[in-house]
């Protein structure tokens, strides 16, 4: 079973920089496992400062502003913090030490209503106990539109996609409506890690394994940032 934090933990083989105990954001028990020291109320980013920690640059490349939700492992129901964000424009939100989670698109009337929102695509970042981040964009949990991550530490390492044909191509049969109302693609996976073969298929079909996590079953679509810090990039899509 694969994902960006049991792919990060193989890598202790020949490397010793992250902690085994790195678990998968998006694993379904994991996820809806509740914490007991999960934030009671989001803070807002949109003018936080960036300061040269870990963090990302997200930029807008929507043709109207959003905003962006960035949500601890175990804490489903209500985000740490979140940014809005000008159409075309970018603004950098910081990541606290050895954060494990994601950041997705959203809504401020559903995202911050106290319940569990995870249908569409996720940006997951994990930070190991030394300041490296390792990223990737995973479609296991939906897909409401396209997402790059670019590692800002001179690598020119990239992952994910820009190519919104994979949404706007996607037939009635393997969309489902967020709680926003708005059309994303099915999750690959239900909660009982029972496969849906038919988006696997699709998605696979447009993708590859090598963009994104289209499942947990194949590819290591991950990359790393010694510095901890990625620039994002969110296209078209559907909060």
């Amino acid at each position: 079973m694969k994902s960006i934090f049991t792919f990060a933990t193989l890598l202790l083989a020949t490397a010793s920089a992250l902690p085994i105990s790195v678990s998968p954001s998006h694993r379904g028990p994991r996820a809806l496992a509740t914490r007991s020291n999960c934030s009671t109320q989001a803070v807002d980013a949109s003018s936080e400062t960036d300061t040269g920690g870990a963090g990302l640059n997200i930029t807008n490349a929507d043709s109207e502003t959003r905003t962006y939700f960035v949500y601890e492992n175990g804490c489903d129901t209500m985000p740490s913090k979140y940014i809005s964000v000008d159409a075309g424009a970018s603004k950098f939100i910081s990541l606290p030490a050895q954060f494990q989670g994601r950041i997705v698109r959203g809504t401020t009337a559903v995202n911050l209503d106290g319940s569990a929102h995870t249908l569409g695509t996720w940006v997951e970042i994990g930070l190991d106990a030394s300041g490296t981040g390792w990223a990737d964009v995973s479609l296991i949990r939906g897909m409401d539109g396209a997402v790059t991550i670019a590692a800002t530490d001179g690598t020119g390492a990239t992952t994910g996609f820009s190519d919104n044909s994979v949404l706007n191509d996607a037939t009635d049969s393997i969309l489902e409506a967020k709680d926003s109302g708005a059309k994303a693609i099915k999750a690959t996976e239900d909660w009982q890690a029972a496969l849906l073969s038919n988006v696997v298929s699709y998605l696979s079909g447009k993708l590859g394994f090598t963009a994104a996590y289209v499942d947990d079953y194949h590819g290591n679509p991950v990359i790393c940032s010694k510095n901890g810090r990625f620039g994002v990039t969110f296209y078209e899509g559907r909060p």
